[in-house]
């Protein structure tokens, strides 16, 4: 189970999904993130997540296809060593990650998979993995629906500095 289904059930609650798998010419934007070339594909895990029946958010996870083909990436369902694993063992591991939000009013298309009812808003929160190379590996599309969620960073300096050192 991945973390979302861990968290979940250890607060007691029953969370769930649905994945679809396809190979499709991405969004534009999504291909301009992975660099992919005009035309070229990629494979999308299309989940839905819910909690308690209801559901939660949409994830949905594009790799290129050059990268995952024939890989567990292309089976609909639970990836037990995680698609950060698979793609490691490919030789593309995931070192860094881009987060982008956005808030706005969700697609006809959200608002259906997610059961949204009229004036709810969404959050597009947008993730960008790459290799140590700056190579992109995956772009996760999290759709988050702002009566279900709450977005929480923590941020720390780092600890480098001398505190004896005046200038830091």
């Amino acid at each position: 189970m991945d973390q979302f289904m861990s968290e979940h059930s250890e607060n007691g609650r029953e969370p769930s999904q649905t994945i679809e798998v396809a190979i499709v010419e991405p969004p534009e934007d999504v291909a301009e993130r992975l660099q992919l070339k005009s035309g070229e594909s990629a494979v999308v895990r299309r989940r839905v997540r819910f909690i308690d029946g209801e559901p939660y958010n949409i994830n949905d996870s594009y790799f290129p296809l050059s990268l995952v083909q024939d890989t567990e990436i292309m089976q609909p369902g639970d990836i037990a060593r995680g698609a950060s694993q698979v793609l490691a063992d490919q030789g593309y591991e995931q070192v860094r990650a881009f987060d982008e939000f956005y808030v706005r009013m969700p697609t006809p298309e959200e608002a259906r998979r997610l059961e949204l009812g009229p004036g709810t808003p969404v959050a597009r929160h947008i993730c960008t993995g790459t290799t140590a190379e700056d190579m992109p590996v995956r772009v996760v599309l999290d759709i988050l629906p702002g009566d279900r969620h709450v977005i929480v960073y923590e941020r720390a300096k780092p600890h480098d500095h001398d505190p004896d050192d005046p200038e830091g």
